[in-house]
């Protein structure tokens, strides 16, 4: 279904398009002068067009500098992921190509159909055609993508190298006069982890995000969501990111395969708080939480899957214009913390 909420009209040449640059008054205003629009004068800040050089034309999808699609003088075009990646847009960008280019969504991700075929369109990847006539597009270049195969019972040796540290947590959580719901626990254990990775600890995090410094600082809002379940969570966390941070896996793992000592209770509370099992208890009026063996080691699975990528999956090429299933894909999905 399109939308078109601009208004753009579908053009198929760089002719046409350099002829729309030219003949189109900019828009006068303080914040965007200079800014030409592509279809509405009044979504201008939705879909816009530029000129950078005599060659070269980009056509911008929300924001002016990141093109969506850049067309050049022979008639070739290059269509980039959009700044506004959505299920949503998909509607709303099909004119800024030719008929017989299709956009759709597959399972979270942006897809470019042509003559049957697919390309995926998601972080650096770009899909580059060349008109070869009256609405004829022959595919120039486009990113190959490969099926992420599981190498059978792959993940079991490193597993197993932490079964000294599974052991003693159950040891652990056998003992009577455990806290039933250790939140301090848990804090002071992700306190340490930030401090491994050399970040601010939550208290000093929560200063700064105050601070004028962290106010004018747009990525506070996702740091505090990353941190707050770092280095990985498991999907039964509310609002969880089912990614990695790859250094902080790497320190968990390194923990736990070490001899005893006082960071395997670290790692069992950052466990514990990302992977364990909630309730409440009527019979005391209390929260809990509980880590048994079998959730332990499916975290540790997931850790080593992640860390260890090379060694447990096959990466198999597929044909052109085939694009791979989502499956496994999640154990390459990395974020970054930075305060």
């Amino acid at each position: 279904m399109g939308y078109n909420t601009a208004g753009v009209v579908m053009r198929d040449s760089f002719v046409e398009y350099v002829d729309k640059f030219k003949l189109t008054r900019p828009i006068r205003s303080k914040q965007n002068a200079g800014v030409i629009p592509l279809g509405h004068r009044e979504h201008h800040y939705m879909a816009s067009i530029s000129m950078p050089d005599a060659d070269t034309i980009h056509l911008n999808f929300y924001g002016h500098d990141q093109p969506f699609v850049t067309w050049k003088s022979d008639d070739s075009f290059e269509i980039f992921p959009p700044r506004y990646y959505s299920a949503y847009c998909v509607g709303n960008i099909q004119e800024f190509v030719p008929r017989g280019i299709e956009f759709g969504w597959n399972r979270g991700r942006i897809v470019v159909r042509h003559n049957d075929n697919s390309y995926l369109l998601q972080g650096d990847k770009t899909v580059k055609f060349k008109k070869v006539g009256p609405e004829t597009y022959e595919l120039v270049a486009s990113s190959s993508e490969c099926a992420i195969r599981k190498k059978r019972g792959s993940e079991k040796k490193f597993v197993r190298e932490c079964s000294n540290f599974l052991d003693w947590m159950d040891l652990v959580q056998s003992i009577d006069n455990q806290n039933s719901d250790p939140k301090q626990e848990m804090d002071d254990a992700m306190n340490v982890l930030y401090k491994e990775l050399g970040l601010m600890s939550t208290l000093e995090f929560d200063r700064w995000c105050q601070s004028g410094e962290g106010m004018r600082d747009t990525d506070r809002y996702e740091q505090n969501r990353l941190r707050q379940h770092a280095p990985h969570a498991t999907s039964a966390i509310w609002r969880a990111r089912d990614s990695f941070h790859t250094e902080g896996c790497k320190l968990i793992l390194n923990w736990i395969t070490e001899p005893m000592s006082d960071k395997w209770v670290t790692a069992l509370y950052i466990m514990m708080f990302n992977g364990g099992k909630r309730g409440y208890n009527r019979s005391v009026s209390k929260w809990s939480i509980t880590l048994d063996r079998k959730t332990a080691e499916d975290y540790i699975t997931e850790l080593v899957k992640h860390v260890y990528f090379e060694h447990c999956f096959d990466k198999v090429p597929l044909g052109a214009g085939a694009i791979p299933t989502k499956q496994n894909a999640e154990y390459l999905e990395t974020y970054q913390l930075i305060y």
